[in-house]
């Protein structure tokens, strides 16, 4: 008798109507998930632009607009040449001023000097980041 009443349930036209509900929430679910999940990365990827923006606004160093050198520098001219060439560019603007080219990464001393300008420079010699008084 159990089998016989599980097979008329398994029959029945109401089970057919349960499957197809089954199936559709399932799908509804499969689809509200999804959305989700590309709503989250959304979110996530616009956050992260944020605070990449944040941090390159907060690293900004205040420097004189192109082809207005300043004597006192920073001297942005100086990314991307030569760090001996660097070195002549800020002393044709001030030879009092003790220029160093030093490689990036390397150990210097803390103290802050007025009349000394470090030029960082990468493997290819060539200047990295913008050098400045100090």
């Amino acid at each position: 008798t159990i089998n016989r009443s599980m097979r008329i349930h398994q029959t029945s036209p109401n089970s057919k109507v349960i499957k197809e509900r089954y199936c559709k929430m399932v799908n509804a679910v499969g689809i509200a998930s999804f959305l989700l999940l590309g709503a989250g990365l959304i979110v996530a990827f616009f956050q992260i632009n944020n605070r990449a923006h944040e941090a390159e606004v907060l690293n900004h160093v205040a420097t004189p607009m192109m082809g207005m050198q300043s004597k006192q520098g920073p001297w942005p001219a100086c990314t991307g040449i030569k760090g001996e060439d660097c070195c002549d560019l800020i002393h044709g603007f001030n030879q009092n001023l003790q220029c160093d080219v030093i490689p990036e990464g390397s150990m210097v001393t803390m103290d802050f000097r007025e009349d000394r300008v470090r030029v960082f420079i990468g493997e290819d010699d060539l200047v990295v980041g913008i050098p400045s008084r100090g």
